[in-house]
């Protein structure tokens, strides 16, 4: 069959790799990389088998493509490199060593047919397709490569589940069978691979399908101790609508949302800040899970903890890391604080800068969750008046972020703590830090305005 001509994009990338592989032993292009080859759709993972050593070969791709490396599984010889290139952008490689006595023995053992092609990285490429995968692609029909796929490596059961948001791919009725057997040996995997699946889930933005398909089947039970045992229609609107706000307001093309009132009035007041939001939420806090995954994390954890406390057993079950948990856990604790504000448009600068101070960047994807649950109240009385006021709000959180940063979320004093401690002739210890920050609220209301003004202010402080 013809393939598209992935050597005149991909050339220098695996004449890279095959540098570092010795010339005697064969490697192989595998998985979704050449499904997505043949849908001619952009290549973010990357997944190579070898004849030799993993590890080895992992550090050497790393070295020589300047990536990050880390071991991905121990007990089944699996590594991962995350490299972020100019013009390729952010991807991942895998590299696995070959599991059988050949190729085709190795294909046999994978997830699902159209993940099981093969190509052979050479001077002269070979596909290879001994499970029919390329007809069950065209026929959407998702089909394990054996019996046993699912019970040889449960956590391809969640897999599935991400097959059939992102290519529509509809299980038969021996892969539902399957799915549902799974549950009882996820255990057998580690959480490092169910959170990676999980946030490649989360990173297609149908998170209300995914999490309706994940309790179907019990998964989220298993990824989330605990937590509450049903999901409302409101709930799965809201996590909707954090996938819509995310993208409707915030990115550029992207997302396909029919235009209406709601839409309109938040992009005529938030457009302004799509690049530097979107930016923002690019910022991965660890490896490639960045802020925009971690909001719409955010957001379904909200919606199955009756108490919010328990998400932060759920971040640390789930391998996040310090940076993860304290945004996420900031994100949940912003939301709930604005939703305890009685007056909006009473928030001034003072408020801005205790709030950010509070809860830091997770503010921002606070507001964002905010603004999902606004957007999911459109039949209430008042609603687009209230929708208008919550924009508005988070117009002004976002102007001073983006806009005035040095002079309400992060000003310098004019007088630092050895200032203040000569000028109180106290020691070092909390009052000076309560001053200090006194004296920054006073700065931005502008009462003070010079060392002088800020000198006086402090003596009274001290009185």
């Amino acid at each position: 069959m013809n393939l598209p001509d992935f050597q005149s994009e991909y050339n220098a990338l695996f004449r890279a790799i095959r540098k570092v592989v010795p010339v005697s032993m064969k490697i192989y292009l595998v998985g979704g990389a050449v499904r997505d080859i043949i849908l001619n759709r952009k290549i973010r993972d990357f997944d190579f088998t070898v004849e030799g050593l993993v590890r080895p070969i992992g550090k050497h791709i790393a070295h020589e493509l300047n990536g990050a490396y880390y071991v991905l599984d121990d007990e089944r010889e699996m590594v991962r490199v995350i490299i972020e290139d100019e013009q390729m952008g952010e991807f991942d490689i895998d590299i696995a060593l070959l599991s059988g006595e050949s190729i085709e023995d190795d294909l046999r053992e994978r997830d699902f047919t159209f993940n099981a092609m093969a190509i052979e990285i050479a001077d002269d490429p070979v596909f290879l397709d001994p499970l029919g995968g390329m007809d069950d692609l065209q026929n959407k029909r998702l089909r394990m490569c054996s019996s046993d796929s699912l019970e040889n490596d449960p956590m391809r059961a969640l897999r599935a589940i991400r097959m059939n948001l992102e290519f529509g791919m509809e299980p038969d009725d021996e892969l539902i069978a399957a799915m549902k057997k799974a549950t009882t040996k996820l255990s057998e995997s580690s959480m490092e691979r169910y959170r990676d699946e999980l946030f490649k889930i989360i990173r297609l933005f149908n998170n209300g399908k995914a999490v309706q398909l994940m309790r179907e089947f019990n998964y989220f039970d298993y990824l989330f101790p605990d937590c509450l045992s049903d999901v409302s229609e409101d709930d799965i609107q809201f996590i909707e609508n954090t996938d819509r706000i995310l993208h409707m307001v915030f990115a550029n093309g992207e997302y396909k949302e029919p235009s209406n009132d709601y839409s309109a009035y938040a992009s005529s007041r938030l457009g302004n800040y799509k690049e530097a939001i979107k930016e923002f939420l690019s910022k991965p806090l660890a490896l490639y899970h960045n802020r925009q995954m971690l909001t719409a994390f955010a957001a379904i954890a909200e919606t199955a903890a009756d108490d919010k406390t328990i998400i932060k057993s759920w971040c640390s079950r789930l391998t996040f890391s310090s940076a993860e948990m304290n945004f996420t856990q900031n994100i949940i604790q912003a939301h709930a604080f604005i939703n305890t504000i009685r007056n909006l448009h009473a928030f001034g600068d003072v408020d801005i800068y205790r709030y950010f101070r509070q809860f830091r960047e997770g503010g921002l994807s606070g507001a964002i969750l905010f603004l999902a649950e606004g957007y999911s109240q459109q039949n209430i009385p008042e609603a687009y008046k209230n929708w208008c006021d919550k924009v508005v709000f988070v117009q002004d959180l976002i102007t001073a972020y983006f806009t005035r940063y040095m002079e309400v979320i992060d000003p310098k004093p004019l007088l630092s703590g050895n200032d203040i401690q000569k000028l109180l002739n106290v020691p070092a210890g909390p009052i000076i830090g309560y001053v200090k920050n006194a004296l920054i609220e006073a700065q931005i209301r502008g009462s003070v305005k010079n060392i002088g003004e800020a000198e006086l202010f402090v003596k009274q402080q001290g009185q």
